[in-house]
């Protein structure tokens, strides 16, 4: 099933061969990865942020709106690998980060640079939701 498509990188008109593609060549997809052209699709802003940080290397603010986007230090894949390639000429910054509890809906602000909670406030409240949300399947025992 062919569709035509416009690439978000060079603006070219193509002929895609999959519903999923973006690109019109192997070279945009990895020039969007490398340099952060995808964005994560770019959300309109009406959407709840589910965390927002300020990225470690250029110090953009990010909105993370989206469940499958784990990103919790850095704006893209570009300015994480220019910062771990340099971290020794960077001065540390404390790394804070804040989002919604997906159970509770409490706000958490995160400044613990080894605390890695992204989604729940709590060991109990992540436990609570988990029991609430299994599927059926794995409620019967065999």
């Amino acid at each position: 099933m062919k569709r035509k498509a416009i690439c978000p990188v060079c603006g070219k008109e193509f002929e895609a061969d999959r519903i999923t593609q973006k690109y019109c060549s192997n070279y945009c997809r990895r020039y969007a990865h490398r340099h952060g052209v995808n964005d994560h699709g770019r959300s309109s802003r009406k959407k709840e942020a589910l965390r927002t940080f300020h990225c470690l290397k250029c110090g953009k603010l990010v909105r993370v709106t989206e469940a499958t986007d784990w990103r919790t230090k850095f704006c893209s894949a570009h300015c994480e690998r220019l910062y771990w390639k340099h971290s020794e000429k960077v001065k540390s910054q404390t790394i804070r980060h804040a989002f919604h509890c997906r159970n509770c809906g409490t706000y958490v602000e995160i400044t613990d640079p080894y605390d890695r909670r992204i989604a729940f406030c709590s060991t109990a409240c992540r436990l609570r939701w988990f029991s609430l949300h299994r599927s059926k399947k794995e409620r019967v025992l065999p």
